[in-house]
Order: C-alpha cells, then sequence, then structure tokens
C-alpha cells in the first residue's frame, strides 16, 4: 500500500511532568528522582536568585518548600520549562505564555540550548526573545511573591 506523509503540525505543549511538593518526604523524592534531569536546576535557579547557584538539582524541592512553601513542580513540554508554581492558575498563565512562545517558532524543529528558543530548535528573534522573557518574567514575579509572602509568615 502506498502511505501519504502528511505534515502535521505539533500539538500544543503538554504537561510532560507534574509533582506536587506537599511534604519534605515529596521534595526529597523529587529532588532524588527529577534532580538530573537536564535544564531541572537551571531552569528553577533562574528566576530564583535567593536559590544557591551550585546547589545540587536533588536539593531543589527541598529548598523550594522551605522558601516558598507547598506548590506544584512541572515540566511545560518536554522541551520546556521546569516551573515551580503554587496554585492551577499560575501553572496555566505559565503554560499560556509557553504555548505562545511554542506557536511562534513552530515549524522550525528541535534542538538543544539553554534558552526556549534554542530547545525548540531555533534562532532566537526579537519576537522570540519578547515571548521568552515575557514567560521567565512571569515566572521570576510568581516565585518572588511567594518567596516574600511565606518569609513574611515564617518570622
Amino acid at each position: 500500500m502506498f502511505k501519504r506523509q502528511v505534515n502535521q503540525p505539533p500539538a500544543l505543549p503538554v504537561l510532560a511532568e507534574l509533582r506536587d511538593v506537599d511534604s519534605p518526604a515529596a521534595a526529597r523524592r523529587t529532588g532524588a528522582e527529577l534532580g538530573r534531569e537536564p535544564h531541572f536546576a537551571a531552569d528553577l535557579r533562574r528566576v530564583r536568585p535567593w536559590l544557591a547557584p551550585e546547589m545540587a538539582g536533588r536539593h531543589i524541592p527541598a529548598a523550594l518548600l522551605d522558601s516558598e512553601w507547598i506548590g506544584f513542580l512541572a515540566l511545560l513540554d518536554e522541551r520546556g520549562a521546569w516551573v515551580f508554581v503554587q496554585n492551577v492558575r499560575e501553572l496555566q498563565i505559565l503554560t499560556r505564555l509557553y504555548s505562545r512562545l511554542f506557536r511562534a517558532v513552530f515549524p522550525h524543529g528541535e534542538g538543544d540550548g539553554d534558552s526556549l528558543t534554542a530547545r525548540l530548535g531555533v534562532p532566537s528573534t526579537p519576537e522570540l526573545a519578547a515571548l521568552e522573557q515575557a514567560f521567565w518574567r512571569q515566572a521570576g514575579d510568581f516565585a518572588r511573591q511567594r518567596h516574600e509572602t511565606w518569609s513574611r509568615l515564617r518570622r
């Protein structure tokens, strides 16, 4: 039989990983399981200047629990960003921002790199850089708000 090749656009990004970090045991388990994943430590530290740059990935979930309290650790798409959010609303906002970036780079392929555009396989353009900056800015805002709130409550 003849097979007709159809170029399908990629599906919108989906969550590749979602963990509930709701206790010290869950943080340790998550760190042990995911701490060595590509981009895990770099993505989570990227918007959190209060985390030590040399901190091993396996210790980051416990540090997030200590500095921001409970939340969800998620990987947005296999090539996407690792994020730690307090609630589903924050996850939806970051997923929407990442989806905009994802749609903007299609159909350029895949690749490796530190930036999300490089991971999606495209060189950065001003428009793509702005979309990525909006994503990381929002992730940073969520992290700072939780960190400040939790720091006040712990005093």
